[in-house]
């Protein structure tokens, strides 16, 4: 794998200076963490979440150069205002920053301390999609495993990138997938598969040819453990030997990979500070593998 330096400071505002960005998922964590860099360095930044006063307070710290748009990301007619909106009464858009996810699951990994209330949650397939856990309505039958997250997780994305190569011609799209995108995580499938299925639609939509002839670059994060509220309160975040990387180190691969000038199809790994692009190495061993078919 081969690491990435950050760009400079001229070099991000360069690249982000007076152009129009969509945040998803920004009132908190990563997704407020970039919206604030891209701010910094002279973008109009649109923050788009689900609360309003939570967006409400994001704007207020980040400045003038922010403003938001209420939006759940899971609902294709809210995105399509979203970006109808963005487009007509800021100015056309340059950078999409698909962020927004949910994790029901890693609820479990929080309450591991408290044995009592862990084996109550694991018994219930909100939080573990393989308990025994029975319809209430057919107690004959079992509880039907909850699948919601793939609709923000996924499907947002899908309707992020047919919108973003609709109305941005050219601009660059930044998906945020996961670790899990790449590797096996036990007690989160779900949200492990959402993550591996994003790769997936990334990973093929920028090579599309609709995308290519647009001029539109799509590429995306990985980030490792990163220290959000999606993760308080499990063990691992107050590991010491475990390497963690804090919202400003992802929000940094993120305008490092928008900075990139070959980034289309480019995926990457972002562990500690460190930003590590790793579909090179996965090309060759993918094209190793076909060409022995």
């Amino acid at each position: 794998m081969t690491s990435i330096p950050r760009p400079s400071q001229e070099k991000v505002h360069e690249l982000v200076n007076n152009k129009v960005a969509i945040v998803t998922g920004a009132a908190r964590g990563i997704g407020f963490a970039t919206a604030s860099l891209l701010a910094q360095h002279g973008a109009r930044v649109v923050l788009a979440d689900l609360h309003e006063d939570d967006l409400k307070k994001a704007c207020e710290k980040i400045g003038e150069r922010s403003t938001y748009k209420v939006c759940d990301v899971s609902d294709w007619d809210q995105q399509v205002e979203l970006f109808h909106h963005v487009s007509s009464t800021i100015g056309p858009i340059d950078l999409l920053v698909c962020n927004a996810a949910i994790n029901p699951e890693i609820a479990l990994l929080q309450q591991r301390s408290d044995l009592q209330k862990h084996a109550e949650m694991n018994a219930q397939v909100r939080y573990n999609y393989l308990a025994e856990e029975k319809n209430s309505q057919k107690p004959e039958t079992l509880q039907r495993p909850s699948t919601a997250l793939f609709n923000v997780n996924l499907n947002s994305v899908i309707f992020g990138l047919k919108l973003g190569v609709h109305y941005m011609r050219g601009g660059r799209i930044v998906v945020i997938g996961s670790a899990g995108s790449y590797v096996p995580i036990p007690s989160q499938p779900l949200y492990c598969a959402s993550k591996h299925a994003v790769l997936g639609l990334v990973r093929s939509t920028a090579l599309m040819e609709e995308v290519t002839r647009s001029g539109t670059t799509i590429c995306w994060i990985a980030p490792w453990l990163t220290l959000t509220s999606m993760v308080e309160g499990i063990r691992e975040v107050s590991d010491p030997d475990m390497l963690k990387s804090s919202p400003d180190d992802v929000a940094w691969a993120i305008v490092t990979a928008s900075a990139a000038e070959t980034s289309n199809g480019k995926g990457y790994w972002v562990q500690g500070p460190t930003v590590s692009e790793v579909e090179g190495v996965y090309g060759e061993v993918a094209g190793q593998l076909m060409s022995r078919v």
